[in-house]
């Protein structure tokens, strides 16, 4: 079996091969306004591009699922990522900071209200971009791993502008 599956390239373009290699990761683009994850998908990028919002459905959460979502175009809509239902719900942490200190260096201070960490309650399954402040901007990078059948593992950092805001519930 492990011959089977030793191929770097595939010849005819079939991504199944090239993402069993582990040389290649599957970016999804979405750019329509509502968008249901497919479990089948696990692994993949998804590079969201609809400034007008997004609302994104996580499959049934089924421990080693793992999705990635890149914000490619700055949100002046909401973007929200939901988990199927409210009984999958979230862990981890989102780090966010400040749009404007891109190309700086920031010192580690309380009375930057700018940066900070998101954490999710033990009832939350909804992420919510919906203001400049919660870190709707291009280059945001968001992680959701399954880390049971009910939980998702959330980590990533996005970018704002203006005092960091709770971005789940």
């Amino acid at each position: 079996m492990k011959d089977v599956f030793s191929t770097k390239r595939s010849a005819d373009g079939n991504d199944v091969l090239k993402s069993l290699n582990a040389s290649y990761k599957r970016v999804i683009p979405v750019t329509s306004s509502t968008y249901t994850v497919d479990d089948a998908d696990s692994g993949a990028l998804y590079d969201l591009n609809l400034a007008g919002g997004i609302a994104i459905t996580l499959p049934a959460a089924v421990a080693g699922l793992q999705f990635e979502f890149y914000i490619g175009t700055t949100f002046t809509g909401t973007c929200t990522i939901t988990a199927d239902s409210s009984a999958d719900t979230y862990t981890g942490v989102v780090n966010h900071h400040d749009k404007d200190h891109l190309g700086s260096v920031v010192a580690l201070n309380e009375a930057i209200d700018t940066d900070g960490r998101n954490f999710p309650a033990a009832a939350d399954y909804i992420l919510t971009l919906d203001a400049d402040t919660d870190g709707r901007f291009i280059g945001s990078y968001l992680k959701f791993t399954a880390i049971s059948d009910s939980k998702w593992h959330i980590q990533g950092d996005v970018f704002g502008d203006g005092t960091a805001t709770h971005i789940f519930s």
